[in-house]
């Protein structure tokens, strides 16, 4: 086991503990419906958004990065 895997989990591939591979997003689909909170549609819709307007997106390691920075 990677030192990032937790319980067939990727750290580095979901970002959210607790988020199993079976209800991850390829190609902009789920691989298994469930049920998305409002909380949920509303992150998204602001995701969307950002990335129509042209903002890139952060791979783990940039995010990893771009926190160390913030904090100093």
């Amino acid at each position: 086991m990677s030192p990032h895997s937790q319980g067939g989990m990727d750290y580095n591939g979901d970002m959210a503990k607790g988020v199993s591979r079976s209800s991850a997003k390829r190609n902009g689909r789920r691989l298994t419906e469930q049920p998305v909170s409002r909380l949920g549609r509303e992150l998204q819709k602001l995701r969307d958004q950002y990335v129509a307007s042209g903002g890139k997106l952060l791979n783990r390691k940039e995010l990893d990065r771009e926190i160390a920075e913030r904090r100093g």
